[in-house]
């Protein structure tokens, strides 16, 4: 960028050019977003506001976005901004980028009709979007949030105070079901709902993602063992004990593993229905499993 007075029009024009000769998959989007969030103005304003100058305090640091997006890293972690839900989340690299495709998690459980006050347990809360959505969106409904990593809770809790909900949410730190064992009094160790969005990448394919996902996003949050049911195996086995009667275990799943996950739900006799939900592409992402009325949680 030689020095000039530079226009918006012109700074996004060769932005974006420049992000596709480097093969950025969204070159116009990610230079839009990444100069809308230095000049704090929407995309939408950037247009509106295409002839305004944009000055050296907003070149250097600009320039220097441009740069670590070529090396691919995330935009979210840019401008460490995720929507979700139509709200607005902190996002670093101690957590995983929110997909839209776990937003359909969030409304499958919202769209429950029901009259009580449901409690809500999330298996690896991350970044926190699931906990702190239902909790604005359901401000009756009691939620458990935990993580085996620390880091990622401190931006989980972060969020929540964002959206003014820490009182609602409880966050945990641990490996899956193992923080909600402390909890003294039985009858707070059991959920209506159950709700997780797992790592579930095969080791073996890590070399097939994108590198803003590989280099960047946490290996804990992608990858699940050799096969990619690590965590799932173990969700779906270790569920019911914290089930109450007609609970439901509510996770997403990679687009290839709903036959595998239909026999680990079979195999386990607490579980009386189950279905897949599919995603706006008709893939099966969702795996809704439930127990009975007469479920007898331990």
């Amino acid at each position: 960028m030689p020095n000039k007075i530079w226009r918006v029009v012109e700074l996004l024009d060769w932005t974006s050019g420049y992000f596709e000769q480097h093969s950025i998959p969204t070159p116009r989007l990610d230079a839009e977003v990444l100069l809308g969030h230095l000049l704090n103005k929407s995309r939408l304003q950037l247009y509106l506001d295409f002839d305004m100058p944009v000055f050296q305090e907003h070149l250097t640091p600009f320039r220097k976005l441009i740069e670590r997006r070529i090396e691919r890293t995330p935009v979210s972690y840019l401008t460490n901004r995720k929507e979700f839900l139509s709200l607005d989340f902190y996002v670093d690299e101690r957590v995983l980028i929110p997909r839209p495709e776990t937003e359909q998690l969030v409304e499958t459980i919202l769209a429950t009709k029901t009259d009580t006050p449901q409690r809500v347990l999330e298996i690896g809360t991350g970044s926190g979007v699931i906990a702190t959505s239902l909790a604005v969106h359901a401000s009756a409904w009691d939620i458990v949030a935990t993580d085996i990593s620390e880091p990622a809770l401190e931006v989980a809790q972060q969020n929540a105070e964002t959206h003014t909900c820490t009182a609602q949410i409880t966050f945990m730190s641990g490996d899956l079901f193992e923080p909600i064992k402390t909890i003294e009094n039985s009858k707070d160790r059991h959920f209506d709902w159950i709700v997780c969005n797992p790592p579930y990448i095969k080791n073996g394919e890590r070399e097939s993602l994108s590198p803003d996902v590989r280099d960047y996003e946490p290996e804990i949050a992608l990858f699940a063992g050799d096969d990619g049911f690590a965590v799932i195996r173990r969700l779906i086995t270790e569920a019911p004990q914290y089930l109450a009667p007609n609970g439901k275990l509510l996770f997403e799943i990679g687009d290839t593993q709903a036959d595998p996950v239909r026999t680990f739900i079979n195999a386990e006799p607490a579980y009386c229905t189950h279905e897949f939900i599919t995603d706006y592409a008709e893939k099966d992402r969702l795996a809704l499993a439930s127990v009975s009325s007469e479920h007898v949680p331990v």
